[in-house]
């Protein structure tokens, strides 16, 4: 297998008057405090508890596939409503935006009254922007704050702060010094800084929306095997990827949930069986047990060691032709990288795909 270098394109829509659950036409779920999973990245979080009466916590979100199905837009909303009333909102996202680094990322927020700053919190550098939001509905206008943080060859954190209620003069030090108090920003950045993930299917959630016209389950074209590939309803968001011009391979990335970072890798071979796959040629596999679940009418291969993770390869022969797909997952120790049972329905997909092929 050839590994390309990892580009996803994930899009950054900001859309004022879509902003909350009550705006996107779906019912969140609201939870006083304790561990939720948010589908959309896939973080596992200890939501704060609030000693104020009527509290609450209400989850929600929204994706979408742009750029006709090349570029992928999805947050998780955390909302805090006290009695009822709307009191503060935050967005999540995580991804390789196409805006660039997380300077260009801020930058993308065109507000009104806009500023910018980089500033230390919860033990990562952040790039910072605000200004004033116009949610063009009887929500008014509000102070935001955008932050974004990088990690080396890593999907970037993208954070976004609504100060609800809070009058539209709130000094910049008075915002940034209202963010390091802020317990949930800081549960979010430690969950993503310690990759604590949860399993999630984000597309089949009832609070969750969908933006656009462009379903998950849809057929999608791989460019190098020229697979005509038929998505299943399996909760996930994929994204087809080709390589580079040298090579071989076309993946499909795993959008939603975002963490782990997870991509299947795949290749078809006319006239080559399983065995002789990799005869001739020099790759390192490490020792490792077999990965858990593996669909009937799967091999494994092995665990092929690459130069900053590690591929598990599994292969399917039919009709004279091999079809094998590495499964890659950064970090690539999550249990995740290490069982196939969720992704059983994209694998009978692929090998329908291959099966229809002459």
């Amino acid at each position: 297998m050839s590994l390309s270098p990892r580009i996803l394109s994930c899009a950054l829509l900001l859309l004022p008057g879509l902003s909350w659950s009550a705006a996107s036409g779906v019912d969140p779920i609201e939870v006083a405090s304790g561990p939720v999973v948010l589908p959309l990245t896939g973080l596992a979080i200890e939501l704060p508890k609030d000693s104020r009466a009527g509290a609450v916590w209400s989850l929600s979100g929204s994706w979408s596939f742009t750029d006709g199905g090349a570029s992928f837009d999805g947050r998780d909303v955390i909302d805090q409503k006290v009695g009822g009333k709307l009191v503060s909102g935050t967005w999540v996202h995580i991804g390789y935006f196409n805006a660039g680094d997380c300077a260009g990322v801020v930058k993308e927020l065109d507000v009104p009254d806009r500023w910018t700053a980089e500033r230390d919190l919860y033990g990562h550098h952040w790039n910072v922007a605000s200004g004033t939001w116009d949610f063009g509905n009887s929500l008014g206008k509000a102070p935001v704050v955008a932050l974004c943080s990088p990690r080396p060859g890593r999907a970037s954190l993208l954070l976004y702060r609504f100060f609800v209620g809070d009058t539209t003069t709130l000094s910049m030090e008075a915002r940034l010094a209202m963010l390091t108090k802020d317990k949930l920003l800081e549960r979010i950045s430690s969950a993503w800084d310690a990759d604590r993930t949860g399993a999630a299917q984000p597309t089949l959630r009832p609070e969750i929306k969908r933006r656009g016209e462009i379903e998950a389950a849809r057929t999608v074209q791989l460019p190098k095997s020229q697979l005509s590939v038929a998505l299943p309803n399996d909760g996930f968001a994929w994204l087809v990827r080709g390589s580079d011009a040298d090579g071989s391979s076309d993946f499909l990335d795993r959008m939603a949930p975002a963490s782990p970072d997870l991509s299947l890798e795949m290749q078809r071979v006319s006239g080559v069986a399983c065995g002789g796959l990799f005869q001739g040629g020099n790759p390192k596999f490490v020792t490792e047990a077999a990965p858990a679940n593996i669909p009937k009418g799967w091999k494994f291969l092995g665990t092929m060691q690459l130069e900053i993770n590690v591929e598990r390869l599994i292969c399917r022969e039919n009709g004279g032709a091999t079809l094998v797909v590495g499964l890659l997952s950064t970090p690539s120790e999550v249990p995740e990288a290490h069982d196939f049972a969720a992704l059983g329905p994209v694998l009978s997909a692929l090998a329908a795909a291959s099966d229809a092929k002459p």
